[in-house]
């Protein structure tokens, strides 16, 4: 039971409801998350077998970003999305935001969900947190998952030669920019900037040093030689595996969900 995983945190009431997200027959219910200084957050939940592969989006999104992954995922699979204290028309109720308090504001919702054993996941921001949270000795945690989630601002540089996203098709391109606008459009300019530069004051170097779970870290390869670990800034480290998505970039759940699905399915049997 994961109650006892954080009993550090206080306990929040919580409103429960069901809903159909992405059209699956079984549906995932909702959980409006209050947090510790009057924010709040949604999480999902699609109960499975197994640990709860635990996702979260990249900075301008919500759930709608997994959907593609989540379509290509076992229908038997136990799978959880949170949306942070600004996703999803939530607005954030200071600019005073860092990673760690992201991490403690995801543990918060997952112990309101009362999953067992969890892998915590996620894409750029939300692969930040994973690695935040991989690096801290939390009762059922199993995995973790980041994808795009740069140890350190600097990883675009020394990794990528500052490439983010390429050879996207217009089409590709338009998506982008939509989904962008989606993600952005309720918050105010004061607040995008404070959104912007929470990863720019965060180092997880150390977490990934004293990480002892299995951690699948997944990388665009940009369609460029594929960078090494010390490029990549992650720790040469048994427990941490990387799998590649051949030419692809930071949007690896746009570009190639197959085959980002083929190998978090594969992580997951091994657990």
């Amino acid at each position: 039971v994961m109650l006892s995983a954080f009993s550090c945190l206080p306990s929040f009431g919580a409103e429960v409801r069901p809903v159909n997200p992405i059209g699956d027959p079984g549906g995932f219910i909702k959980t409006v998350v209050p947090l510790e200084d009057s924010a709040t957050m949604n999480a999902y939940l699609r109960a499975g077998s197994g640990p709860t592969l635990v996702l979260i989006p990249g900075t301008w999104g919500g759930f709608w970003r997994f959907e593609a992954l989540i379509a290509a995922l076992p229908e038997s699979m136990s799978v959880a999305v949170l949306e942070l204290r600004w996703q999803a028309g939530n607005v954030p109720p200071s600019l005073d935001m860092a990673m760690e308090q992201l991490a403690d504001d995801s543990l918060r919702a997952i112990k309101a969900m009362k999953v067992g054993d969890f892998v915590i996941a996620g894409h750029s921001i939300g692969g930040m947190i994973a690695v935040e949270i991989a690096g801290r000795k939390i009762p059922g945690l199993v995995g973790a998952i980041p994808m795009e989630g740069w140890t350190h601002h600097t990883v675009v540089k020394t990794a990528f030669g500052g490439v983010v996203v390429n050879n996207l098709t217009p089409e590709e391109e338009a998506w982008r920019a939509a989904d962008r606008a989606k993600g952005r459009r309720h918050l105010s300019e004061e607040q995008l900037g404070a959104i912007g530069r929470i990863w720019k004051g965060w180092n997880g170097y150390a977490g990934l040093e004293r990480s002892t779970i299995p951690v699948l870290e997944i990388w665009g390869d940009r369609s460029a030689p594929r960078p090494n670990r010390e490029a990549l800034q992650i720790p040469d480290r048994a427990n941490i595996e990387i799998g590649w998505i051949a030419d692809a970039s930071h949007l690896v759940l746009m570009e190639d969900s197959e085959e980002v699905a083929r190998l978090v399915t594969a992580f997951m049997a091994k657990l």
